[in-house]
């Protein structure tokens, strides 16, 4: 893939938050297996007897346009294994290829309503939520006598800045279109050291604007006053995102979206290819 002359074509950068600008490889896939192992022993008194939600059921999942809630993946794939009514999470816990095939059953972006009609409710979804979160963030003392669990550490702590560059630094206005809370993305941005990123520019899940929705995108353009953006994502509900839009260019970051036409291994190749950042010279 020769690289671009500088052009002017994107008047916006759009930045996915989780395995773009953060690697999130220790902290939200680990919460998915940490999650399950937790429910499957204290909830449905079953026993693991297996590795249980490998890398390769996440990165099925990641294929999945309506699959951006990683808390809700969890949440799926303990009520999926539930169904089974074995206390073996080997025997209860689909492999990868018969994940996949139940995931194409989902045709709604409605995750909840599927993951009920399809296995039924037999874990709360708050109830996994809040395991969740609890994993992510931590637990502080005066939280522990009411915590599902009790981890000494949040998983977020094991995240890693997969960018070098400064937000403020780029030739084009910047933002941010996640499925992270509030909450979420200021650990993030702490990470970043990009805590100064202006909040007009950012979409997080408090607002009610989730992907695949284009929305998130017709707002950042409309605030910036852009009209071709660039969106850095890595999985196939960022790339939906742009196909709704109907304008601009989707570029891929990381393993799960081999068949994108841009595919880069972190955000720094690809702003380069497409002439928006200059690493400095030695």
């Amino acid at each position: 893939m020769e690289r671009p002359h500088f052009s002017t074509t994107h008047d916006l950068i759009v930045f996915d938050v989780d395995g773009v600008l953060v690697d999130t490889s220790r902290s939200y896939y680990e919460v998915i297996v940490q999650a399950l192992h937790w429910a499957w022993t204290s909830l449905i008194n079953g026993v693991v007897d297996c590795e249980g939600f490998s890398e390769r059921h996440f990165a099925t999942t990641k294929t999945h346009p309506a699959f951006n809630d990683d808390y809700d993946i969890a949440w799926a794939i303990i009520n999926c294994a539930a169904t089974a009514r074995t206390p073996s999470l080997s025997k209860s816990l689909p492999g990868p290829e018969e994940w996949r095939a139940l995931l194409d059953g989902c045709k709604e972006p409605d995750v909840p309503s599927w993951v009920r009609r399809t296995f039924g409710e037999h874990i709360p979804r708050e109830t996994v939520r809040k395991a969740c979160e609890e994993l992510y963030f931590g637990v502080t003392e005066n939280e522990r006598r009411t915590a599902l669990l009790s981890p000494r550490n949040g998983l977020w702590e094991n995240e890693r800045a997969m960018i070098s560059v400064p937000w403020s630094g780029l030739p084009v206005p910047a933002g941010i279109y996640t499925g992270r809370t509030a909450k979420e993305l200021s650990l993030a941005l702490k990470r970043l050291r990009w805590e100064d990123f202006p909040e007009s520019m950012i979409i997080t899940s408090d607002s009610g604007v989730t992907k695949p929705s284009s929305l998130g995108l017709e707002i950042l353009c409309k605030t910036a006053n852009a009209s071709f953006p660039l969106f850095l994502g890595d999985t196939e509900s960022d790339r939906q995102t742009v196909r709704a839009f109907g304008r601009g260019t989707f570029a891929a970051i990381g393993d799960f979206l081999p068949d994108a036409q841009y595919a880069f291994p972190g955000p720094d190749e690809a702003l380069l290819y497409f002439g928006l950042f200059s690493p400095p010279t030695t």
